[in-house]
């Protein structure tokens, strides 16, 4: 049988087709690149990126569509905060003002009065208590919401509330479970302690969304990948501490005119008073764009480790996945098992 000598363009008389083998059949075209899952899910979901820019952009985005609702949660944990750490401030102040006042004046002979010391210090440590647990609260509060208004789902406070009641107590018993790390890192050195934080940042998230084997679950987290886990972190690290100076700067301040200018304890209760709910109000402020930066990067540093998506994410918080509409501008691909 004779060649027809049908050739494509370019092709000489008797050459096989294009794409063909020698045999006369035709190969198989290569496969297209695979890329990580990570990649394939941060083309299009609310909560996953692929760069820094990306996972702040994401961040800013849940702010936007859920600003209110952050807000309100922020204004009943302040409002919350108010009502038991101011009479505990003032309490406090009271008993170190006498403490200062006693200082010099007994006889060398007496033994040193601890009760007003004692007192400081329970009444520190239960303001400490307290604001730990209202922190809690409002922590996982907040994911709930930051991924309800990712994903397109109504967003409910109560939902989200329920949510945090019953979370908020294991996520108490592994903080708790983690202090002896903070502790090996402090004793280390600065950086070490500073390295512990950055990894357990993500753990109310954990805790939220995968409530087993936290602690070891943070380190693989943080570990998936290294450069871009350490520069988010990093970045809600420093917010942090850059506002919490700030805050305590304008409530030293504020305390500090409030007692000049009143005589006797007045002056020393409005100060103590007004300096708690400035600290307060800024931290919380600070709260409405760090709980969906957290979020993000949590979610961010998940893909990284293995095939996850936002819906899954969702489906893990009890928010329904089956009727809710992507927002705008997002294609969200189907939930990935969870592992």
């Amino acid at each position: 049988m004779t060649d027809p000598g049908w050739n494509l363009p370019g092709q000489q008389p008797g050459q096989p087709p294009a794409g063909s083998t020698p045999s006369g059949g035709f190969a198989i075209p290569p496969a297209p690149p695979v890329m990580p899952p990570y990649e394939q899910a941060a083309a299009s979901d609310p909560l996953i990126s692929q760069d820094y820019g990306g996972w702040f952009s994401r961040g800013t985005t849940i702010v936007k569509r859920a600003w209110k609702e952050l807000a309100v949660l922020q204004a009943v944990g302040l409002v919350l905060v108010l009502l038991v750490q101011a009479p505990i401030a003032v309490f406090v102040a009271f008993r170190t003002d006498d403490l200062q006042n006693l200082a010099g004046t007994g006889s060398p002979d007496e033994p040193p009065d601890f009760g007003l010391l004692f007192g400081i210090i329970g009444a520190g440590l239960l303001v400490v208590l307290i604001s730990v647990i209202l922190t809690a609260i409002i922590t996982l509060a907040s994911v709930h919401i930051g991924v309800s208004a990712a994903v397109g789902a109504p967003v409910r406070i109560g939902d989200a509330l329920g949510l945090a009641v019953r979370r908020v107590f294991p996520l108490l018993g592994w903080q708790i479970l983690a202090i002896p790390i903070y502790i090996a890192g402090l004793c280390l050195c600065l950086l070490p302690v500073l390295y512990v934080a950055a990894v357990f940042t993500v753990l109310p998230v954990v805790v939220a969304a995968e409530r087993t084997n936290v602690i070891g679950r943070c380190f693989k987290l943080f570990h998936g990948n290294l450069g871009a886990s350490a520069g988010r972190i990093a970045t809600i690290i420093g917010f942090t501490f850059g506002v919490a100076l700030v805050a305590n700067l304008f409530g030293t301040v504020i305390s500090a005119a409030a007692e000049s200018g009143s005589v006797g304890r007045a002056g020393l209760v409005f100060g103590t008073v007004a300096a708690t709910g400035v600290e307060a109000v800024i931290s919380g402020a600070l709260a409405i764009l760090l709980a969906p930066l957290t979020l993000t990067a949590y979610a961010d540093m998940r893909s990284r480790v293995e095939p996850i998506s936002s819906a899954t994410i969702a489906h893990e918080l009890g928010i329904a996945t089956d009727s809710w509409a992507s927002p705008p501008g997002f294609q969200t691909p189907p939930p990935y098992p969870s592992y």
